[in-house]
């Protein structure tokens, strides 16, 4: 019986040490994946000055490839900016306008501020931009473009104070503060 118990207890010892033996955390390499290094890396790095946005587009037409990449990049930028657009207007209207015109005030600077964002999206600067030929034969472009963010906050402060409805009530000073900030 106390051989039997002996036994028990070194294959529960065993077996309790060798499930506690550390375990190795693989790299991605070891895991079979293998890293790929992007084409205009680094200059998709929002910055205090500069949002930016990278894309990729691949067609077997060179300039539709390009295009592809650019509306992508684009897409990027949008996506970044428009929380803080609809953000930016919803704090800026509730401190400017009563609550009876909150909902209209909103909605009319909210359509300012889209439209604002996609003139100075249309005006980007290209920072980065690279062309490959695919082994398939398609073509593979890969452009960077950023917007500056004071540039962008002044163009939403000119519109929305151009707007007749929205001049009233609308301080194009306190307005950029609040950009700039944001």
């Amino acid at each position: 019986m106390n051989t039997r118990i002996l036994i028990l207890f070194v294959a529960a010892t065993t077996l309790m040490l060798t499930g506690c033996k550390s375990s190795k955390t693989l790299t991605p390499e070891q895991m079979g994946n293998k890293e790929i290094e992007l084409p205009c890396s680094g200059y998709d790095r929002d910055s205090e000055e500069y949002f930016t946005g990278m894309g990729i587009g691949e067609n077997t037409n060179m300039q539709n490839a390009r295009l592809a990449a650019l509306n992508a990049a684009k897409s990027m930028i949008n996506a970044k900016i428009g929380g803080l657009a609809k953000g930016l207007s919803t704090d800026y209207v509730r401190t400017q306008s009563g609550a009876a015109q909150q909902d209209d005030v909103q909605r009319l600077a909210e359509r300012e501020i889209v439209q604002v964002i996609e003139r100075v999206l249309n005006d980007a600067e290209q920072t980065c931009e690279k062309m490959y030929q695919t082994s398939n034969g398609t073509y593979q472009s890969h452009i960077a473009i950023r917007i500056s963010k004071k540039e962008l906050a002044n163009k939403m402060a000119t519109a929305l104070s151009d707007d007749q409805k929205l001049e009233g009530m609308f301080h194009r000073d306190q307005f950029r503060k609040w950009a700039e900030e944001y």
